[in-house]
């Protein structure tokens, strides 16, 4: 069992990452319509918030990132606070689409490890990085690991990397996720390319790659991958790393592996969309949910790797089980020496961002 690290180098390796404020001033909204990946905020969170600022929260979810951005588009207007992975930070902030943060209205992001507050995909406002903008458009929510999940009492022998999942014994009881830039990454990766791959043709080897496993995969689920596992449909699964540490809670016996070819690393952010109608009631949100023992109430429900400091030693003092538990996780606490190696998803040109959706679709199409 090992000890929470300090990983915040690690982290400004992986982002690129070269006094209190007055306290928030009073909502004058009446309600709050949040965009986020599904089960992700805590409705203990939301009622606290609720009761807190007479605010109503009104919650739809999305499965990824693609998703995301097309119902930005299809419904503007409509949003006051998304949660974008590191891309599509990158690339809302190229389109013009966030507003900027004021964070002296936000005093709680003091509560953040420094080092992801001037992550490559939103440069701006924090720190003394060379060249920094004013502008700040996003603060951190949680971060994690895409990795493989698997019961050992079903897979003989240990899997420890991508390429594992293309083993004859595993045809049928596969899940994985519904992500195209993630699972056309995991086959670039088993074929020695970038995760980032734009050439046409590297990208076609990896649809191959992918409808040769699609027989045997029961299940393409973004959501909750873990159930397949839990209820013995899937003896392995490509998830996220809270996917894998929920599953954990109720069969320890589960194995978490970050594969050799380099697992998957992604940062989620809270924003606020350009066109938001309540940006006031966002903000407040961002700050409530930056609060130690609010940030600690995301944690305890969904265990992914978070960069509130401040939440962790909350949990240390007054929830030692959970704290131990997320301190001796290699899913929600990884260590260093495989975060070295873990691939990003960065933002595309157009052209191989649309080839990355048409193969996958190929690839779901052909099971």
């Amino acid at each position: 069992m090992y000890k929470i690290r300090s990983i915040s180098c690690l982290i400004m390796l992986v982002l690129l990452i070269g006094a209190c404020a007055p306290s928030a001033p009073a909502v004058t909204s009446t309600e709050l319509n949040v965009y986020g990946f599904s089960e992700y905020i805590p409705e203990e969170l939301i009622a606290g918030f609720e009761k807190e600022t007479g605010v109503k929260i009104n919650y739809e979810t999305y499965a990824t990132n693609e998703e995301m951005l097309a119902g930005l588009s299809n419904k503007p207007g409509r949003y006051d606070l998304i949660l974008p992975s590191d891309y599509a930070v990158e690339q809302l902030i190229n389109s013009n689409a966030l507003l900027p943060l004021d964070l002296g209205k936000i005093p709680n992001y003091d509560k953040l490890d420094s080092a992801f507050l001037n992550p490559y995909f939103d440069p701006r406002g924090v720190g003394n990085r060379p060249g920094t903008k004013k502008e700040k458009f996003s603060l951190p929510y949680l971060w994690g690991t895409t990795g493989i999940m698997y019961d050992p009492t079903k897979v003989a022998k240990p899997i420890t990397s991508w390429q594992d999942l293309w083993r004859p014994e595993l045809a049928g009881h596969i899940v994985v996720l519904d992500d195209a830039r993630e699972m056309m990454g995991v086959a670039l990766l088993t074929l020695g390319y970038s995760k980032n791959e734009t050439n046409p043709a590297r990208l076609a080897e990896a649809r191959d790659k992918l409808i040769e496993l699609a027989p045997g995969i029961v299940a393409f689920d973004a959501e909750s991958p873990e159930d397949y596992l839990l209820s013995g449909q899937a003896w392995v699964g490509v998830v996220y790393n809270g996917n894998a540490a929920l599953a954990q809670r109720q069969n320890p016996d589960f194995v978490y592996v970050l594969p050799s070819e380099g697992a998957g690393i992604w940062f989620d952010n809270m924003a606020i969309p350009a066109d938001a109608p309540h940006p006031d009631a966002a903000i407040a949100f961002m700050n409530y949910a930056l609060e130690p023992q609010q940030a600690a109430l995301i944690v305890q429900a969904y265990p992914y790797s978070t960069p509130n400091t401040a939440a962790l030693e909350y949990l240390k003092e007054n929830d030692p089980t959970t704290y131990e538990a997320y301190s001796s996780s290699l899913a929600s606490n990884p260590p260093q020496d495989a975060l070295l190696d873990a691939k990003l998803v960065k933002n595309l040109n157009p052209t191989a961002a649309q080839l990355y959706e048409e193969y996958w679709a190929a690839v779901k199409s052909s099971r």
